[in-house]
């Protein structure tokens, strides 16, 4: 092909509208897609993105981190990076600003969120961080996060636990389960066995069945796990 020929497509195609908005929404997507996966996890997101949990015990957990980080600070003063980048929507998109922290300063028992621009921040932070404002300067405090980290995985266990242990009283085997609701990759499920009038949120659904465990769906609990069971499950509640 004629190099003119080239040149001459290439340049038509610079000038069509059309064709460098999109290329200018690819670029800012692919640039924030990257950003946010080349970013440490905050401590939080981490937890809950490794364990199957209830809506309920998800809040929970995110409910409590004010909690914990104000205790551990008790009279003193902390800083907590809770994210290395400040999350936005524009335009129905979701952004990101990766020149500022968004930090929890823990005083006197209240919670105060702030943004702080990163070249105001020592160069070694992390997201997860504690630090102490000393001499006009922040400063990390590695013993404080190894601490507060703890303390934030700790709750979090505890809560963990305490859902599992409720979730395998409703765990019987051999009973069927109807599915009342559907919730992301849990499920609210009704024992049609024992005829029970009480729902409950279910976290371990396999993948492969999840596609089937649609709402009026029977779901048949046998050897530690769910299995298909059959569609007509309002059918067998009128029954």
């Amino acid at each position: 092909m004629n190099l003119d020929v080239v040149n001459d497509v290439f340049n038509n195609l610079k000038e069509n509208n059309f064709v460098q908005n999109f290329i200018k929404d690819l670029s800012k997507y692919l640039e924030n897609k990257l950003n946010y996966e080349n970013q440490e996890i905050p401590i939080i997101e981490d937890i809950l993105s490794k364990n199957n949990l209830t809506t309920g015990n998800k809040n929970s957990i995110r409910g409590s981190l004010n909690n914990i980080i104000s205790s551990y600070a008790k009279n003193d003063v902390i800083y907590f990076i809770k994210d290395n980048k400040k999350t936005y929507w524009s335009n129905n998109k979701k952004c990101y600003n990766n020149d500022i922290y968004v930090i929890l300063k823990a005083e006197n028992e209240n919670i105060e969120e702030l943004e702080v621009n990163k070249k105001d921040m020592p160069k070694d932070v992390k997201v997860n961080d504690v630090l102490r404002f000393e001499n006009n300067n922040y400063v990390i405090d590695n013993i404080s996060t190894k601490e507060l980290k703890e303390e934030i995985i700790n709750n979090a266990k505890e809560i963990l636990e305490k859902q599992n242990i409720n979730l395998e009283n409703y765990r019987k085997d051999g009973h069927l389960y109807l599915v009342t609701e559907e919730l992301e990759n849990n499920r609210f499920l009704k024992d049609l066995t024992d005829k029970s009038k009480t729902e409950f949120e279910e976290t371990s659904i396999s993948k492969d069945l999840l596609s089937k465990a649609v709402e009026g769906t029977v779901l048949k609990f046998i050897n530690g796990k769910y299995e298909y069971y059959s569609d007509n499950g309002f059918e067998m509640v009128d029954k």
